[in-house]
């Protein structure tokens, strides 16, 4: 069974490529007419990498880019199902539209990515490892998203706890001049509507930039008596003013609110097949995310600039279990933050970073004390912590700017943890002659332990059973990767393999056997990384990733993982894209029961077309062929078709 998927799955993406490149161009005297044209080579910039404007060919570490264009190609904007295509990035879910997911980098848990809004980073304090899982299934861009920079590898030395596997930075368009405007609207079955805006001015000394987005929908059924229903409400807005010639003052901010249906987890009968997941009628989630930030840039000379930024996160998640009143829980926390950082240009060939960054940490939880003697009285839980660090960042370009050397440390001093020192060095080597680049990266993450890990209880009949250990220590982890990219044809083919290994110490994890977190475990993750990069005409662009990884017992992620992305443009008006995700050797435990999760490939469908200079007309289709897969036991959303409108200016 399983020679037969594999073998479906390699007929399927080679048909699918070869009938693509298959496709002609336009005309014959169009692609003339292109060839003829004059163009112009932009030089693809990246910040997240060195944490200074870096072109990415320049860069030491693995750093992957996904642009507007391929978001508008896609129809996508729920971000993580654009990660999901990238090699050594996963997303799981538990279901359909707005059910709970969770992204990881080379399988490092979900509390090991660092999420970023520019260059902000998104926490919900109240998390029981501080991971941002239970935001991800909110996160629809805004119409104003420029990139999203997918750092790999451990990176605490740049941004601190909760980059032992990477980061992932979400950065907007800003200081656009003149007026945008943008409506979008998606609708589907199960009265499913996708919908964002933009509203955007900006002269030479200012700009402000409105994003509204609403998402709602019934949800599926799964065979069950009610649909996992789900709505947000969201936006992202930003402003800026240069104060003077060589400096900006910018507020940006984003905020969620949303409400989710919950239900019973998957099961295995008495007959061994799977129950699928089941909505419940009297259980729902109420979520909450706002975000305020400013940020100060200042170019004080040619050698010169530094920057501050402050921000202050709020989050809440309050769990509804039945609907009598005072039945909930409840999950808030805030986080106050604060960073500032120099960067010295000493000569054509060193750059010099210098940094701190402090945060204060507050989780404030409620409970209803007894359930079970009808006591709905709230118990209140309120822990706080602060912590500091220090960063430092040498940047070096050598033989004209063929070799780069980058070594970096940072110093932490957590409020109630040991002190921690650590180190980083990467390294780029570029053979312009035969368009091949050679990078390397080594160094040491951390991530301290959760106010909830620490602190963190319940109440079970009207008793106080405390989860948390105040004899925790910092996880740490040290990392490596080596790397080959290689461009042919004038940069029509482009492709690479990376070779990675991440050994985790101290981990935390919860022993059910004595109802506490405990530094528990080790455990490393290995794998390869490929990509191939094709550009064969204007019209067509293909783009594959396969992911190898073995995760040290982990198995609820795949061993083997497919992607192919393709888009074609037969016309300026038309774009037909399709994405192929296939993943192979992955076993979930339900009911104390092993499950092999093998699937045919998922193809997913869209079709835009633009009748008019400032609108366009789009459909997609999501499990194109009907495909019945699982993600962790919990069943997928089988044929899905969505079509919608946007008008833009």
């Amino acid at each position: 069974m399983v020679f037969k998927n594999c073998v479906t799955a390699k007929s399927l993406l080679l048909a699918l490529a070869l009938s693509l490149l298959a496709c002609p161009p336009l005309l014959a005297e169009d692609s003339e007419k292109n060839d003829e044209e004059d163009v112009t080579v932009v030089e693809e910039m990246v910040v997240t990498a060195t944490r200074t404007e870096t072109p990415l060919e320049e860069t030491t570490k693995s750093v992957e880019v996904v642009g507007k264009e391929e978001m508008e190609d896609r129809q996508q904007y729920y971000m993580p199902e654009l990660l999901d295509s990238l090699p050594g990035v996963y997303l799981r879910r538990t279901g359909g539209m707005g059910q709970w997911s969770v992204v990881n980098i080379r399988g490092a848990g979900s509390q090991y990515t660092q999420f970023q809004y520019n260059g902000l980073p998104m926490r919900d304090i109240a998390d029981t490892q501080g991971s941002f899982q239970y935001f991800i299934e909110d996160m629809y861009a805004g119409s104003n998203v420029d990139r999203i920079e997918v750092l790999k590898g451990t990176n605490s030395v740049l941004y601190g706890s909760q980059a032992m596997g990477g980061v992932i930075n979400v950065m907007p368009e800003k200081w656009d001049s003149g007026l945008k405007a943008e409506a979008r609207a998606e609708i589907g079955a199960n009265k499913t509507l996708l919908s964002n805006g933009r509203l955007a001015y900006g002269q030479e000394k200012f700009y402000i930039d409105l994003n509204p987005m609403y998402q709602t929908t019934d949800g599926e059924t799964y065979g069950g008596d009610y649909g996992y229903g789900y709505r947000n409400t969201g936006m992202t807005f930003s402003s800026g003013v240069k104060a003077f010639e060589n400096a900006s003052l910018e507020f940006t901010g984003m905020f969620t609110d949303s409400d989710l249906d919950m239900g019973a987890s998957p099961k295995i009968d008495e007959n061994g097949k799977l129950v699928p997941q089941r909505a419940y009628d009297d259980q729902w989630r109420e979520s909450k995310l706002d975000q305020m930030g400013l940020i100060w840039n200042h170019s004080v000379t040619q050698i010169w600039d530094y920057s501050l930024k402050g921000s202050h996160t709020e989050t809440e998640r309050h769990y509804y279990w039945s609907k009598t009143d005072g039945h909930n829980s409840n999950y808030d926390g805030e986080a106050d933050y604060m960073e500032m950082q120099h960067n010295l240009y000493l000569a054509d060939w060193v750059t010099l970073t210098l940094g701190a960054d402090y945060e204060k940490q507050e989780y404030k939880g409620e409970e209803p004390r007894n359930i079970y003697a009808n006591d709905y009285s709230r118990v209140h839980f309120n822990e706080t912590w602060d912590v500091w660090d220090l960063f430092a960042q040498t940047q070096f370009a050598f033989l004209d700017r063929t070799l780069f050397f980058n070594l970096g440390g940072r110093y932490n001093n957590p409020e109630e943890f040991d002190d921690k020192t650590l180190w980083e060095v990467s390294a780029a080597y570029l053979l312009d002659a035969t368009g091949t680049k050679f990078h390397a990266h080594a160094g040491t993450g951390y991530r301290t332990p959760s106010l909830y890990e620490v602190y963190g209880g319940y109440l079970w009949d009207g008793n106080l059973v405390t989860v948390g250990n105040p004899d925790l220590k910092p996880e740490e982890s040290t990392g490596c990767e080596f790397g080959i990219d290689q461009s042919f044809f004038d940069g029509k083919v482009k492709a690479g393999a990376t070779i990675y290994y991440t050994e985790f110490e101290d981990q935390i994890g919860f022993d059910s056997t004595i109802y506490k977190y405990e530094n528990t475990s080790e455990s490393d993750a290995h794998g390869v990384e490929t990509y191939i990069n094709l550009r064969p005409f204007r019209e067509l662009k293909i783009d594959l990733a396969y992911t190898y990884a073995d995760l040290d017992g982990e198995t609820r992620l795949p061993r083997h993982k497919f992607d192919l992305v393709a888009s074609y443009y037969p016309t300026d008006r038309v774009t037909i894209s399709c994405d192929v995700d296939y993943q192979h050797d992955k076993t979930v435990e339900i009911s104390g029961v092993e499950v092999e999760e093998n699937y045919d490939p998922i193809v997913n469908l869209a079709v835009t077309f633009r009748p008019f200079e400032h609108m366009e007309v789009f459909s997609r289709i999501h499990n194109l062929f009907d495909t019945d897969y699982t993600e962790g036991g919990y069943v997928m959303p089988d044929f899905t078709f969505t079509g919608g409108v946007k008008f833009y200016y």
